[in-house]
């Protein structure tokens, strides 16, 4: 398993058909690689894009450039082999030291998984230090 602190931005997007593929195309045609991108609607009813960028910064200039300026967050990107209970010990060391998991997304594919996963900005220098991210 390896664990890495990323970048996440988050935007509004406009609620209608095909705005999702309006971002995509637009990243693409700048030649923004992507490791994951989400559409959701947020907690106060709005409708949400975020990605985490393969180049944080391409990613954010390619988006300040079409007029968005997008919020950061920080999460953790965790990644292995495809196995039952892959994320347990990640979940136990965070679970014994107090940490609160707000928000997790993952997907396995082709052997391997990949997971996003959100503490408070308050618990992230003791995530990094409980999931061994230097």
């Amino acid at each position: 398993m390896a664990v890495k602190l990323v970048e996440c931005l988050d935007w509004r997007a406009e609620n209608r058909p095909g705005e999702l593929l309006r971002t995509a195309t637009a990243l693409a045609k700048a030649g923004v690689n992507l490791n994951a991108l989400w559409a959701y609607t947020s907690q106060q009813n709005e409708p949400k894009i975020a990605a985490i960028g393969k180049n944080p910064a391409n990613l954010e200039a390619t988006l300040k450039k079409g007029g968005i300026n997008p919020n950061a967050t920080r999460c953790f990107w965790v990644s292995g082999t495809d196995k039952v209970g892959a994320l347990e010990k990640t979940f136990q060391a965070l679970a014994e030291a107090s940490i609160n998991v707000e928000c997790l997304d993952t997907l396995a594919v082709g052997g391997k998984y990949a997971a996003t996963l959100w503490v408070s900005d308050a618990d992230l220098p003791r995530a990094k230090d409980v999931l061994k991210v230097r």
